[in-house]
């Protein structure tokens, strides 16, 4: 939208095989020194901010015809050799409607796997093993991850419409006592690669996702089928913008006839 270059930081994920997504992303630029005399700019404090937020926004939902918005976005922030999207993280998630076409382009210089069916289940085992706080402010609530049991009930309703694919179940440190709740064998994944798991979720055609920025990932890059994630969002993504899946919440898995189900592709 600005023709300008894409850049990050290098930091390193709290994940078991500590990858950073600026390098996979050929992104990693920002630890180089600037140039003299290059203007840093600020979204968030930038007299502009309002109405570059309208444009994104507005550009966003047709990344197709978007060429005024652009134009008028550009020459805001034309005397800006580097602008920092300070924005608080949560914000981002917007932007899936406009990135996914090329999140998903980026994963497949990685290897997307290909695969004729399964049926992806993610578990958070963070959101599993700690206990749940009752305030307001806190996130860590059943709606983030899949709780066991309403994992089996949409599993049961699946099969009760005669789907038959594996079922895969992707869990850091997998606790078999917890999946046994699921009530069918399965295949753990659990390699420590967290992108090779990623890109082996995103190929199935059915996706049980949690809310988190890794199954947001999953089901921008899926491949077609269907994504079911939880009644409550609590952050606001944009489940529906990847272009490719169908994006069913738990209730509405759970009520639809299986033959509106078969309509879907299963």
């Amino acid at each position: 939208m600005l023709e300008a270059t894409f850049s990050t930081f290098g930091v390193v994920s709290e994940q078991a095989s500590q990858y950073k997504a600026a390098s996979l992303l050929q992104l990693d630029r920002l630890e180089a020194p600037l140039d003299a005399g290059t203007k840093v700019c600020s979204i968030t404090t930038s007299p502009n901010y309002a109405r570059t937020m309208d444009l994104v926004t507005s550009w966003c939902n047709d990344v197709t015809g978007g060429d005024a918005q652009a134009l008028e976005l550009r020459e805001l922030w034309s005397d800006c050799g580097v602008i920092l999207d300070d924005r608080p993280p949560d914000v981002r998630y917007d932007m899936s409607k406009c990135t996914w076409r090329w999140v998903k382009h980026i994963f497949s210089d990685l290897g997307l796997k290909n695969r004729t069916g399964g049926i992806g289940l993610h578990i958070r085992w963070g959101d599993m093993s700690l206990p749940t706080y009752t305030s307001t402010a806190d996130t860590l609530t059943p709606e983030r991850s899949t709780p066991i049991d309403k994992a089996a009930q949409l599993l049961r309703k699946m099969r009760e419409c005669g789907v038959q694919d594996e079922l895969s179940v992707y869990m850091e440190l997998h606790n078999t006592t917890i999946l046994t709740g699921l009530g069918e064998p399965y295949r753990i994944v659990d390699t420590g690669d967290s992108i090779d798991d990623l890109l082996d979720l995103a190929a199935n055609r059915l996706l049980i996702l949690d809310i988190s920025s890794w199954t947001v990932l999953a089901h921008q890059i899926a491949e077609g089928g269907i994504t079911i994630i939880p009644d409550i969002d609590l952050f606001n993504i944009n489940w529906h913008d990847n272009g490719v899946n169908h994006v069913l919440r738990w209730q509405e898995l759970l009520d639809i006839p299986c033959a509106e189900l078969s309509l879907l592709g299963l």
